[in-house]
């Protein structure tokens, strides 16, 4: 078994290595290019640069547009809150039996500026539908 081994060495010095031998044909492209595509080419970044930067720019609208349609829906539900009150000082009124008590009208006083509130609301919302028009367009 010893000898196998032994031969098998001296049979693998003996033998020469095999060497690839180089094709003359080269497998990458030149690197040289045309100078008319090499402008076709910045100029094509220098599109994609505009691109990014206008996306980020409606990016950064869409966020202002969301932290104003917040603050609208906190102004919209504290408004539906004051109008509930009325809701239920007018219910109270109505079911009350006959003869003021001193307690419920002066306790429940319904806001002054309820139309100031909604037209402020309402004017916020067309705003921000104008800005994402403008964005989509």
């Amino acid at each position: 078994m010893a000898e196998d081994f032994e031969s098998q060495i001296k049979k693998a010095v003996q033998t020469k290595p095999v060497l690839p031998v180089p094709s003359s044909k080269p497998k990458v492209p030149p690197v040289f290019v045309k100078v008319e595509r090499y402008k076709e080419l910045l100029d094509d970044i220098q599109k994609l640069r505009s691109y990014s930067l206008g996306l980020r720019d409606a990016l950064d609208a869409m966020g202002e547009i969301e932290k104003e349609f917040k603050t609208a829906m906190s102004l919209t539900n504290k408004v539906l809150d004051k109008v509930n009150i009325i809701i239920s000082s007018i219910d109270m009124k109505l079911l009350q039996k006959s003869g003021p008590s001193p307690d419920t009208s002066s306790s429940i006083k319904p806001p002054d500026d309820v139309e100031n509130y909604v037209k402020s609301i309402y004017d916020q919302i067309d705003r921000l539908k104008t800005e994402l028009q403008s964005l989509s367009g």
